[in-house]
């Protein structure tokens, strides 16, 4: 568990008065006695341990400076404790905004003796984007108020990160789910392109015919060969884009979205043929976008199966991008049954689904939560018997 501290404040007393306030120095009153047993002096020492690890500064450069350093050795902080007022250029909240800039997951704590700020002045400076990461505290201040905020600073803070976590595997889990539904597609693709290569390499070794000249023989060996080689390119692209996709650890880079739809629709070729359903590509160049592209691939497959299941007869998937002002869009649009009125509210509630034990009830909800997580939307429009199409609305930018 985290649970570093930052304390600001210009007057040494007042730092020093945090760190008795949260970390009383136990030690220093136990006196060992020869009487005592050893397990009794090993649980007043347990007792003596700080429970919080405080890091300390004395204006708003020091400690600006401090952070920049904890947080390039991947050191985290769960919050801090900062004055208004503090010796210097910057100011407690001019350093916070500046740290949420380094860490915008840091919570925080503004400590004043005076009311020359409002709560509502506050709030606005720091927007609507930090309104739960900061609290308020007036001097002078009793050891139970600051010792209850450090609880809700620590506490709030790794339930964070663990909530997180969570999310991370969930994710990482219906990713794997989403590739075991185009295993055999893949499978199957790997079954023509080894088709290809034996059936050319077998043909090559039969070249042999003593009527046939060395040239005609070499141009037989090299249509052959490139054959080979081609399929081999291909097996090689869809191992990458496998791989890709099932990335635990996503980082975040410029992507070119015409490339994403290409990539995707790569891992679905059998399954598309398999469904009957036409592909239409209404692409246009536009972005990049700063992205987490396996990420964004299983929000576009899960789209497309979703589609694909919709019509189970066969028919046409539209699969499209464009830039619109400083967003671009992508989209998957079917031609099948449509969405139920009385099931629309409720598509992108997790573990909600209509497919019964066929369905995870996953899919929808976590490229919802994809697309928010990148500063993006996922929305629907649909019409009972005519299709739906599901639109992925992205920020521009190479990052």
């Amino acid at each position: 568990m985290n649970n570093r501290i930052l304390v600001v404040d210009d007057e040494k007393d007042i730092v020093q008065a945090y760190l008795d306030l949260l970390n009383p120095t136990r030690s220093s009153s136990v006196k060992h006695s020869s009487r005592k047993s050893a397990a009794t002096t090993k649980a007043e020492e347990k007792a003596s341990v700080a429970e919080y690890e405080i890091l300390k500064a004395y204006s708003g450069e020091e400690a600006l400076a401090l952070m920049q350093s904890e947080y390039a050795a991947g050191r985290r902080v769960v919050g801090g404790f900062f004055d208004v007022k503090l010796e210097g250029g910057m100011d407690g909240l001019q350093l916070i905004r500046e740290l949420w800039k380094l860490d915008p997951d840091l919570l925080c704590t503004v400590v004043t003796a005076y009311h020359d700020r409002s709560v509502d002045d506050i709030d606005q400076l720091f927007g609507s984007q930090f309104k739960d990461q900061w609290d308020y505290l007036n001097k002078p201040f009793t050891q139970a108020e600051i010792v209850q905020k450090a609880r809700q600073i620590v506490a709030s803070w790794n339930r964070k990160e663990e909530l997180k976590q969570t999310q991370a595997q969930l994710l990482h889990s219906e990713r794997l789910a989403a590739i075991g539904q185009v295993a055999r597609s893949i499978g199957h693709e790997f079954g023509n392109i080894l088709l290809a290569i034996m059936g050319n390499a077998d043909l090559a070794m039969r070249s042999t015919d003593q009527e046939t000249t060395y040239d005609r023989l070499k141009t037989i060996m090299q249509t052959r060969l490139q054959v080979i080689v081609q399929a081999a390119e291909k097996a090689s692209l869809i191992v990458r884009n496998l791989n890709s996709f099932s990335k635990k650890e996503s980082t975040r880079a410029s992507a070119d979205p015409v490339q994403l739809i290409t990539t995707t629709l790569s891992l679905l070729t059998h399954e598309i043929r398999k469904n009957n359903v036409d592909i239409i590509q209404s692409v246009k160049a536009c972005g990049p976008i700063y992205v987490s592209a396996p990420e964004v691939e299983q929000v576009l497959l899960n789209l497309i199966i979703n589609a694909i299941h919709a019509m189970r007869t066969g028919g046409s998937i539209e699969v499209g991008c464009k830039e619109e002002s400083e967003q671009v869009w992508m989209w998957v649009k079917d031609s099948g049954s449509g969405i139920r009125p009385e099931v629309l509210p409720f598509i992108f509630d997790y573990a909600f689904t209509t497919k019964g034990e066929k369905g995870s009830g996953l899919g929808l909800a976590i490229s919802k939560q994809i697309l928010e997580s990148h500063g993006g939307t996922l929305s629907v429009e649909t019409t009972v018997g005519k299709g739906s199409t599901f639109t992925l609305k992205l920020p521009k930018g190479g990052g």
